[in-house]
């Protein structure tokens, strides 16, 4: 299961009414691999396919393609506000925790 925080979801949600998009699914996917594992992306997209597992959560309807749901399992996406910036982060549990210099953490 994709879990995403209110904060995330109320952010993604303001993108879809920016873009007029709001019918979208959030689709998650792999967008490379490091040495700590599969680093994810997200993209809005218009629909959801037949492979796909759909999740909802806080009104965003989440898709992933049946292939990579098992590096996504127990994923918490999430949006962060610091000093450093903003950003929406995906956070799985296997995962490591290697800091904020990472670029391959899977997030």
């Amino acid at each position: 299961m994709v879990e995403i925080t209110e904060i995330a979801a109320r952010k993604i949600k303001e993108i879809m009414a920016k873009q007029k998009r709001e019918n979208s699914y959030l689709r998650l996917f792999i967008a490379g691999y490091g040495w700590g594992g599969p680093s994810f992306g997200m993209a809005l997209d218009e629909s959801n396919k037949p492979n796909d597992d759909v999740y909802e959560a806080h009104g965003v309807t989440i898709v992933v393609d049946k292939r990579f749901a098992k590096y996504l399992e127990g994923a918490v996406i999430n949006y962060i506000e610091s000093e450093y910036g903003s950003g929406f982060q995906i956070k799985t549990p296997n995962q490591p925790d290697c800091g904020s210099g990472c670029s391959s953490c899977g997030s």
